[in-house]
C-alpha cells in the first residue's frame, strides 16, 4: 500500500482556471446515479475534490466519486485520470443539483455525505474524513449543502472490519487484529463496561484501567497498542467487538527483557513454535505462556523446545519471556 500523504499548501488564484482545468478529468458516473440524471439540474453547489484515498492508495482511473444528500445521489463524476494534488489539471469536478421537493436533488442545510466506488473491488465506500479547504475566503467548509457554493475537498475513506472476541469469567489475556478508529481504553471497554462484563484492564507494566470507588472508570494505561496484549478480569462469559482496520503486516513488536505480553494481530490461527522461533534462534527465548498456563519452553534433556500451547489464535494475547530486549516479527 501507498502511504497516505498529506496535501500540500495550494494557491489557486484564479476560481474560474481551476473548474475549466478540472472537467477534462471528470467523465459520466457508471456505478452512481444522480436524481437528477437526464436532467440539467438546479441552483447547483459545486464541489472540486483535489486528492482522494481509499486504504491508503490515491484513487485511479475508473474510480467515482459522489455526493449525497440522505440517501439520495445528487452528484457524481468518474476519474479520466488520478488526482494529483500538485496538478490541477487532475482535479475531480462535480456538480450537486439542489431538490425542489421530490426527492430530486440536495435539501438546502443538510449534512453533505461523499461516497467512493472503487472499480477493482466493485465496492462502495463512505468518505470516513473530509477535510474542506479553505485557502479562499468563499470555499464553503460547513459541510452542509448550500446553492451556488463551491467546497474543495480532500477524502480518505477505508474498509472497516468487526472482530469478536469471545471472554470467559475470570482472566482472559487479549489482543486483536483491528486498529480501532478510536483506540482509547475506555472507550474499546465501553461495551464491557455498560453491561458490567469488567472488572479490570491491566498491561505488562502493571498500568490498568479499572473502577475507583467515588471516582468511576479510570483509565491509566491510555490507548490500545496493535503490538500489545492485555490481561482482563471478566465477571461473566461474554464477546467483546472491536471495529477498525486491519493492523498491517509485517508487525515488529518490541520485546523487553523479562517478561512482555504481545499481541496476535493475525486473522488465522498459526503453530506457535513457527511465530516464535526466531527467538529461540536468536537465543533470547526463555519461556512463553497463554492464558491457561500452557507454555513453551526448553526441556532440554528431557526433549528440547516443546510446544505446549498449539496454535496462537486470534484475539488472544500470549506472555513471552526473553533475557535481552530483541523484537518478535509477527508475518
Amino acid at each position: 500500500m501507498k502511504k497516505i500523504y498529506t496535501t500540500a499548501k495550494i494557491a489557486i488564484v484564479l476560481m474560474a482556471l481551476v473548474f475549466v482545468a478540472s472537467k477534462s478529468n471528470a467523465q459520466v458516473s457508471n456505478h452512481f446515479k444522480t436524481v437528477w440524471d437526464g436532467e440539467n439540474g438546479q441552483d447547483h453547489m459545486n464541489f472540486m475534490v483535489i486528492s482522494a484515498i481509499l486504504e491508503d492508495l490515491p484513487l485511479t482511473v475508473g474510480d467515482e466519486i459522489a455526493v449525497f444528500s440522505g440517501t439520495n445521489c445528487v452528484g457524481a463524476s468518474k476519474l479520466a485520470k488520478a488526482i494529483n494534488p500538485t496538478d490541477n489539471t487532475t482535479y475531480l469536478k462535480i456538480s450537486a443539483s439542489r431538490g425542489d421537493g421530490a426527492n430530486d436533488g440536495f435539501v438546502e442545510g443538510a449534512d453533505i455525505i461523499i461516497k467512493i466506488w472503487d472499480v477493482e473491488s466493485q465496492k462502495e465506500f463512505v468518505a470516513k474524513s473530509v477535510n474542506y479547504r479553505s485557502d479562499i475566503s468563499s470555499w464553503l467548509t460547513t459541510g452542509k449543502f448550500t446553492s451556488g457554493a463551491t467546497s474543495v475537498v480532500e477524502i480518505v475513506s477505508y474498509e472497516e472490519f468487526t472482530q469478536k472476541i469471545s471472554l470467559i469469567k475470570g482472566n482472559n489475556l487479549l489482543s486483536a487484529y483491528l486498529a480501532p478508529g478510536n483506540p482509547n481504553v475506555s472507550a474499546v471497554m465501553k461495551a464491557l463496561v455498560d453491561n458490567g462484563y469488567l472488572t479490570k484492564m491491566t498491561d505488562e507494566t502493571g498500568k490498568s484501567f479499572s473502577l475507583v470507588r467515588n471516582v468511576g472508570w479510570v483509565n491509566n494505561i491510555g490507548n490500545i497498542e496493535k503490538t500489545e496484549g492485555y490481561l482482563l478480569a471478566i465477571a461473566t462469559n461474554c464477546t467483546l467487538d472491536i471495529i477498525g482496520r486491519k493492523v498491517k503486516l509485517p508487525l515488529d513488536i518490541p520485546l523487553k527483557s523479562g517478561w512482555n505480553y504481545i499481541s496476535f494481530p493475525k486473522t488465522v490461527a498459526e503453530n506457535a513454535m513457527t511465530v516464535i522461533q526466531q527467538l529461540i534462534d536468536q537465543n533470547k527465548l526463555v519461556k512463553v505462556q497463554d492464558e491457561s498456563g500452557n507454555s513453551i519452553e526448553n526441556l532440554k534433556r528431557l526433549g528440547g523446545w516443546k510446544n505446549g500451547i498449539g496454535n496462537f489464535e486470534p484475539g488472544k494475547s500470549y506472555k513471552v519471556n526473553v533475557n535481552a530486549d530483541g523484537i518478535l516479527t509477527i508475518k
